[in-house]
Formats: C-alpha cells, sequence, structure tokens
C-alpha cells in the first residue's frame, strides 16, 4: 500500500509540474507576443523618426543653400554699392575740377 500511496502522489506531484510548466510556456509565449508587439511598435516609430530626420535634413540644406545664396548677393551688393561711390567720387572730382577751371577761366577773363 504504501507503494501505492507513493506512486499516486508522485503521479500528483508530476500533474502539478505539467500544470506548472504549461503556465510557465503560457507566460513565455504571452511575453513573446509583448516583446514582438513592442518591438513592431519600435520599428515603426524608427522608421518614422528616420524619415522625419530625412526631411529635416532636406530642410536644413535647403536653409543653408537659401543662406550662401543670401550671402552671395548681399556680397555682390556690398561691391556694387562700393564701386557706385567710387564712381560718385570720381564724378566729384571732375565736377569739381570742372568748375575750378571754369571760375579760372572766368576770373582770368575778368582781370584781362
Amino acid at each position: 500500500m504504501e507503494l501505492k500511496e507513493r506512486v499516486d502522489e508522485h503521479d500528483k506531484k508530476l500533474k502539478q509540474h505539467d500544470k506548472e510548466i504549461q503556465r510557465i510556456n503560457d507566460n513565455i509565449a504571452e511575453m513573446r507576443k509583448d516583446l514582438n508587439d513592442s518591438l513592431n511598435r519600435v520599428d515603426e516609430s524608427n522608421k518614422f523618426l528616420r524619415e522625419q530626420n530625412t526631411r529635416q535634413s532636406e530642410q536644413s540644406n535647403e536653409i543653408l543653400q537659401a543662406i550662401l545664396n543670401r550671402n552671395d548677393q548681399s556680397e555682390k551688393r556690398k561691391y556694387d554699392l562700393k564701386m557706385l561711390n567710387w564712381s560718385g567720387v570720381w564724378k566729384f572730382v571732375a565736377v569739381s575740377a570742372g568748375a575750378g577751371g571754369v571760375i579760372s577761366a572766368i576770373v582770368q577773363l575778368l582781370f584781362n
């Protein structure tokens, strides 16, 4: 009898272990599912962030090009203004010299 009781007890423990193993397997399967879902969400998030980063890089490049073009145009305008300024100075010098020559000619005519 004692052997039969031990066998029955052992059988009960085996059934309990089988149930526990099945519960653990179910938990592992659930964890795998959750992990896969999380990884899929992370992949989608990474894809979105990569696309957003690409768009931001393109926008940054466009802004940089606009700034560089603006700087080039600004330098050209500065050069044009500088040339216009020098042109004005030379015109003033030429007009002053001409006016001085005319005044000196008039003064010479008056005194002669």
